[in-house]
């Protein structure tokens, strides 16, 4: 008997491609600039790299952190201890047949009204640091903000002092202007999010709170001297 040929039919599988729908971007709303009376000005004289390109060593920043906060404590703590604290001078009750518990004082730490057992008294929080380790702490702050684009030279205007608080304030969420200009400090005297310092006395915990640092071009110069003694 002749064998049955069976005819085998394949089916193309065509995949349908669909096009990807274009994505709508969300509309920006634009603000406009807000004019500043700080006028942005590159400075005459290049900056000392000695000062504002030093690399970081965050043990250092640390340990002079540490020190500057600890030497702003004032240390005025005071509790009286059982030998301070007045009356006291006889036995509340006689040692044996009251049922109560003995005591040979009203003033000890365990009654109320008593002293304190481990009083902080006057404590002197003081720490010392070498001049040079603070000023190398300084100079490496500096040089990281001024790499991250967290410093900006200006020229700072005495005639606008008004404007130029308005400004800061509407700008700088916690900031740090260095200037030697007084008036430029009585307009921001009552700003708390903004430090006004001198060149010559701001310090590591100064650079530290603020996220954004003015700096005058006239103080550079004092800045530069200050760090590198003069040389």
């Amino acid at each position: 008997m002749a064998q049955a040929k069976v005819k085998t039919t394949t089916k193309k599988v065509v995949k349908k491609t669909v096009a990807a729908k274009p994505v709508r971007k969300a509309a920006v709303k634009k603000t406009a600039p807000v004019k500043a009376k700080t006028e942005k000005k590159t400075l005459d004289a290049k900056l000392n790299p000695k000062v504002w390109e030093i690399k970081l060593n965050a043990d250092l920043v640390a340990q002079v952190l540490y020190v500057q906060q600890s030497n702003a404590r004032q240390g005025n703590a005071h509790a009286k201890t059982r030998a301070m604290v007045s009356g006291g001078g006889r036995k509340p009750w006689k040692q044996k047949g009251t049922g109560r518990a003995r005591h040979g004082s009203i003033r000890s730490p365990l009654w109320r009204k008593g002293g304190v057992t481990f009083p902080p008294n006057w404590r002197n929080w003081e720490r010392k640091i070498n001049k040079q380790m603070v000023k190398k702490a300084i100079c490496m702050l500096l040089s990281e903000r001024l790499k991250g684009g967290n410093i900006e030279f200006v020229n700072i205007e005495t005639k606008g002092s008004k404007d130029l608080r308005n400004v800061l304030m509407g700008q700088m969420e916690k900031g740090l202007v260095i200037s030697e200009n007084m008036d430029a400090k009585m307009a921001l005297s009552n700003v708390k999010t903004i430090d006004f310092s001198t060149p010559s006395v701001f310090s590591v915990v100064n650079l530290m709170k603020a996220k954004k640092i003015l700096v005058d071009n006239k103080s550079v110069e004092i800045i530069e001297k200050r760090l590198l003694n003069g040389k």
